[in-house]
């Protein structure tokens, strides 16, 4: 079963508009600003207002398409956790993933409030455009802790990668620790009665499948013991022919 498409599109869009907000803010910060020192005041004002004109529909379309997804996203996780009980109901206490959440929501705010304000011109920001390279420097470092925040948020519910091998995927345990079977190869048999607790074929308790051998349930047929040690029997030997036999042969043959 694939993923699903609204879900993918909701990550792609997130993803896409991050991309497109921070590689703007790395722009500005190292090319566009040491660039214009070279030009007198009057012509940099000019660009700095002909590249407004231009960016501030993407800013403010990077930041709606970033607010939208990343809210639309933790509801949906948020959903998929309570419905499928992950830890018995407690893995966001647990993992403090609401916490989490808070601190890379307002990290995001200050980093679209910058943002905003740089490429902006009312006079209540006018105080971070008086001087672009700090305040870009800031912005672009809150930027990266909202990016390696939300990196580790993703690998508390998704788990390490872990290489798959041609026979049947890898195990992996519940979320939460919880030890049950993800759905991604194989782990121990909880329900076998005596034999509970031990590798299912086709999965494996460190994450790697292990399937018979082909044939191996064909039957072979049953070797007496007795039969297999008893040596063969020796052919019996020819006796060697006396000489007055070997005279009296040709001559009966006559």
């Amino acid at each position: 079963m694939g993923p699903d498409p609204v879900l993918l599109l909701l990550r792609w869009a997130h993803i896409l508009a991050a991309i497109i907000a921070m590689g703007g803010l790395f722009f500005a910060r190292f090319g566009l600003l040491p660039g214009l020192e070279i030009v007198d005041a009057e012509t940099r004002d000019r660009i700095h207002d002909a590249i407004r004109r231009r960016w501030l529909p993407w800013v403010i379309g990077a930041i709606t398409v970033l607010l939208a997804t990343g809210l639309v996203n933790f509801l949906l996780f948020n959903a998929l956790v309570k419905e499928s009980g992950w830890a018995g109901g407690m893995w966001m206490k647990q993992t403090g993933y609401h916490t989490l959440f808070g601190a890379k929501f307002l990290l995001a705010l200050a980093v679209f409030y910058f943002a905003s304000a740089l490429i902006g011109r009312g006079e209540s920001t006018q105080w971070v455009r008086d001087d672009r390279a700090k305040w870009l420097g800031i912005t672009l470092w809150l930027a990266l802790g909202t990016v390696l925040l939300s990196g580790y948020m993703r690998q508390l519910h998704t788990g390490p990668n872990i290489a798959v091998d041609s026979n049947g995927g890898v195990g992996m345990e519940g979320p939460g620790g919880g030890g049950g079977d993800f759905g991604m190869g194989g782990g121990m048999d909880e329900d076998e009665g005596p034999a509970r607790g031990r590798p299912r074929e086709g999965g494996g308790g460190e994450g790697r499948s292990f399937r018979r051998p082909a044939g191996e349930d064909e039957a072979v047929p049953a070797v007496d013991p007795a039969a297999a040690a008893e040596p063969a029997a020796a052919p019996a030997a020819t006796p060697a022919a006396t000489p007055a036999e070997a005279v009296a042969e040709p001559a009966a043959a006559q």
